[in-house]
């Protein structure tokens, strides 16, 4: 098997545990992780009303516009999809970079929200997004490294080996 091909598929499975498995960051009893998002998003997560319902109050709260909040959900709902259509990226190179830009830009963004103020009162968009609950004080697996947990970093790098393997030469 050529390098590109099994950097494309450790990429989609670093972003595949990063997302679901491992816990983005905790907080007071509250995990961040892609399972949270998706459950605020379709309901029956922390955030009530769910994250389409009640897209005016949290915009508002936040001091953007509705517009801007909905993109951000939209970019969010395509980070949860993206490990999976990382592997795309098999056949691909175009979709393999699009789809390995997005845990990338999202990881580059929480480690922004967590490590800087560059974002400032924005940075609560992070936390209410993903917050949710951590099932049988278990999953998601919540390893602590500094402010912000594993699932940061294997986001972050299974998007950095998408983006380099569609510069790698195929075979």
């Amino acid at each position: 098997m050529a390098l590109d091909k099994i950097f494309i598929i450790l990429g989609a499975l670093l972003s595949i545990l990063g997302t679901y498995v491992f816990a983005i960051y905790g907080i007071a009893g509250t995990v961040g992780s892609g399972i949270g998002f998706f459950l605020n998003t379709i309901g029956g997560g922390l955030a009530d009303p769910t994250l389409f319902a009640g897209a005016s109050a949290y915009a508002s709260g936040l001091g953007i516009e509705v517009w801007v909040y909905y993109i951000f959900v939209i970019i969010f709902l395509i980070f949860l999809a993206a490990g999976i259509l990382q592997l795309i990226g098999l056949k691909s190179r175009i979709a393999g970079l699009i789809f390995s830009l997005f845990p990338l830009g999202v990881g580059i963004m929480l480690i922004l929200v967590f490590y800087t103020d560059a974002l400032g009162l924005k940075s609560l968009f992070f936390t209410i997004f993903f917050a949710g609950e951590q099932y049988g004080n278990f999953f998601p697996i919540l390893v602590n490294l500094g402010d912000i947990d594993l699932g940061v970093y294997l986001i972050l790098g299974g998007g950095a080996l998408g983006v380099i393997s569609t510069f790698l030469e195929r075979d």
